[in-house]
């Protein structure tokens, strides 16, 4: 799937898109120089709440530790920057650093560094910085994500199987139940009976040889 376009069915839009920064009154002077646009920045989303700022950046670029220091260092700026802001009243503690690598797997510790700004570190496929595209169990990090319903629907072959496993032999059914009601009230009474009539061992000896 397309990373840019999980952010916009969620709502999100991109600020380095036209005026869109206005509009949230965002300045992006208080981020970068609006002549030189550092390179490894490839978006900034913010959400429709106006609650969360996605920070997206190309972690092929530079090492991970030094990339997450001078973000770091910039959002601690652009939060002094406006700390009387309105803006910034719901954004500053949900400000996120989402950085996409596509080469070997870089060391993922900064992503419990939470002191500035929060840290996810996934990969993808970069070839079209625009349009980044992200596997199914990269997209799960992002906390807006909802996973759809039918993931969590049952597998039908496994039920098949399952149920393919369980007696068919009504009395069986009925036997193991019975005893099962049967030992657990012995076991109140500090009993514990699991014998069964030897009629009731070949039942269960024919179910199991099936």
């Amino acid at each position: 799937m397309i990373l840019q376009e999980e952010f916009k069915k969620s709502g999100y839009k991109d600020i380095l898109v036209g005026d869109t920064a206005s509009e949230y009154e965002i300045d992006l002077e208080d981020i970068f120089e609006l002549n030189h646009k550092p390179e490894e920045l490839l978006s900034i989303f913010i959400s429709e709440q106006r609650d969360e700022l996605f920070f997206l950046l190309d972690g092929d670029l530079e090492e991970i530790d030094s990339l997450c220091d001078c973000w770091d260092d910039r959002i601690r700026v652009f939060t002094i920057i406006n700390e009387k802001s309105k803006a910034l009243h719901k954004l500053k503690y949900n400000i996120v650093q989402l950085i996409v690598y596509s080469e070997d797997t870089p060391d993922k510790s900064r992503e419990g560094n939470l002191l500035i700004s929060r840290k996810i570190i996934i990969k993808g496929d970069m070839a079209d910085k625009e349009q980044i595209v992200i596997d199914d169990d990269e997209v799960i990090e992002l906390p807006f994500h909802m996973i759809p319903v039918d993931a969590f629907a049952p597998d039908e072959e496994q039920m098949k199987q399952l149920s393919q496993l369980l007696p068919e032999n009504e009395d069986l059914l009925e036997l193991l139940e019975k005893k099962r009601k049967k030992v657990n009230r012995k076991e109140k009474e500090g009993v514990l009976d699991k014998s069964f009539e030897v009629q009731d061992y070949e039942k269960i000896k024919e179910w199991l040889e099936r």
